[in-house]
Order: C-alpha cells, then structure tokens, then sequence
C-alpha cells in the first residue's frame, strides 16, 4: 500500500543472513540502510505511477540492532510527492518490536512524456504540428504550468525563446496576434437591424475575442470594439 511500506527481510547482507538467528547483534553500515530504504521506496513508486525514481539517498547513521527478524516501515504518503528533495521517516523493528527510528533524506526525479519542440524556437514564432513531438525526459523538480497535450499547441507562437528538447509552459504560448497596434481594420458597427462597416486604426495590440481601443480615422475619436478576426473587430449596441 502506497505511504505505508512494511516488508520483511531476509536479505544476505555481506555474508551474514538478516534476521537469522545468530549469536550477536546485527550491525549494519550506512549503505545497507540505504540500500534496504532504497528498496522499499522504489516498489512505492513504481506503485504509484507517476515516474518518479529515487536519485539519491541518505541515511544518517549506521544501525546497531538486537537479533531478530528486521523489518523495515517507510512512513510517508509517497502518492503525494513531487520530484526534488524530501524527508522519509522510516521505522526499523526486529521481531515486531520498533528498534529505530531514521529520518532518511531522498531525492526524486520523474521520467515524464511531454511535448517538445524539434528546434529552436525565437520569440514570436509560429508552431507548427511537424515541430513538435512527444520526448521523454527527466524533471528534478515540478513544472507548473507544464503542456501535457500536444493539442492545441500547434497554431500557438512562442512568447520568449525556447530550446529545443525543453518541455513547453502554458504561459510561453499564445494565439498570434489577430490585430497589432497601428494596424488600419475593418470595423463593423452593429445596432439592431442597421450594419455598417468602415475604416479604424488600431490603439492596441490584440486576439480574437479580446476588446481594444480603435480610433476613428475621420473624428479621431476612440471607442471599444471586438476583434472578430485578423484585421477585423465590431461594435454593437453603438
């Protein structure tokens, strides 16, 4: 069950079987902890489902220990983790009884697939669907805002410079811009069954269904239109 790992040992640890019933007490060195711990966590993750893998593990002390069978407890929601740095609290019992406590230190890292671009990209430049292709690659720590459908990306433009290979943000992408600042459009006024159209000059740059201010050739006034299209916004209700 994940977040609450018990499996017993019976594991040889240098030439000396784990939980046998020997005649002293059982010592084991740092690397055996974290071996054992190791172990425990991996099955967790793998459990999980989501790719995560232990990248490194350290345990603060070599363990001295009565004899008896040794089991290991991993105590940690391990579901919930994200790949970077966590505590693990771990309890150590031989013969059911609780022999030690640890607090392991673990760094995870996830294997994820997502959607890359195939080159460089500059700023402002149009994706299209034969740029992209979905790469596995390895997070050492959670990406916020991380594209995980390939849908919908293509059409978009990046927003900044991006490498290729680099898994992609949703705030790196944007819809091209349908009208920029300074652009003549094509304005259509609409009140009830009366339709008009004419000429403006774009104050703002802007996307299809945003609003920006337009400005009258003519009166030099300005008012708030729609954009509809490229080049194109409407006013209702003038």
């Amino acid at each position: 069950m994940i977040g609450r790992l018990a499996i017993c040992l019976g594991l040889l640890w240098g030439g000396v079987v784990v939980g046998s019933s020997s005649a002293w007490a059982q010592q084991l060195s740092r690397s055996e902890v974290e071996q054992a711990v190791g172990m425990r966590l991996e099955i967790a993750l793998e459990e999980a489902g989501r790719g995560l893998f232990v990248a490194a593990l350290s345990s603060p002390a070599e363990l001295k220990l009565p004899d008896g069978p040794l089991s290991w407890v991993v105590e940690a929601d391990v579901g919930g983790w994200e790949p970077g740095r966590h505590t693990a609290p771990v309890l150590v019992r031989v013969g059911g009884a609780v022999a030690a406590r640890l607090q392991i230190v673990v760094t995870l890292k996830q294997r994820i697939r997502t959607p890359v671009l195939q080159r460089d990209f500059k700023r402002g430049e149009l994706i299209k669907r034969e740029d992209l292709e979905l790469r596995e690659v390895e997070l050492s720590a959670p990406l916020a805002e991380r594209v995980s459908d390939p849908e919908g990306v293509a059409g978009k433009v990046v927003t900044r410079n991006v490498q290729a290979g680099q898994p992609l943000l949703e705030r790196w992408l944007e819809l091209p811009l349908a009208v920029d600042r300074g652009d003549r459009v094509r304005v259509t006024l609409i009140r009830g069954g009366l339709r008009i159209e004419t000429t403006g000059v774009a104050m703002q740059r802007g996307h299809v269904g945003e609003s920006i201010s337009i400005r009258n050739t003519q009166s030099k006034s300005l008012f708030e239109a729609q954009i509809t299209a490229p080049g194109e916004v409407q006013v209702r209700g003038w």
